[in-house]
């Protein structure tokens, strides 16, 4: 019997929102605009059409839209989703995306102390090596 099964091999890229996309839209419309396969935005919030319309204020070509309302939902999301790269600015976000999923940790104010140029990361998501 022969497998007629088509096998998805597209790359699916999403991106955060808030602290993501906001902190530096343009380059972030080039991204979605130039990836190859299906973008998706998965936010925490409540608003869709907020979400949309600052989406549209930015330039953002995505394939779906999506919100969640607890922290480990979208891990739950990137995996059902089959997400091949996912960037978000909260290390407790990214803490329970698992493998082979890529993530990207986008550095900002409310994670990154730029005057003494460290990570700021919680118990729950930081291990000191040293």
């Amino acid at each position: 019997m022969k497998d007629t099964a088509k096998k998805n091999t597209e790359m699916i890229l999403a991106l955060d929102l808030d602290g993501v996309i906001t902190e530096s839209p343009e380059f972030f419309s080039a991204w979605s605009h130039s990836w190859p396969g299906p973008v998706m935005v998965i936010t925490f919030r409540s608003n869709r059409q907020k979400a949309i319309d600052d989406l549209q204020d930015r330039n953002i070509r995505y394939d779906e839209l999506i919100l969640v309302d607890r922290f480990d939902a979208k891990a739950e999301v990137i995996a059902s989703k089959n997400i091949a790269i996912y960037v978000d600015d909260q290390p407790e976000m990214l803490k329970n995306v698992a493998p082979p999923v890529h993530v990207m940790l986008f550095r900002n104010e409310g994670n990154f102390d730029f005057d003494d140029r460290r990570w700021m990361l919680s118990q729950d998501t930081g291990k000191l090596m040293f």
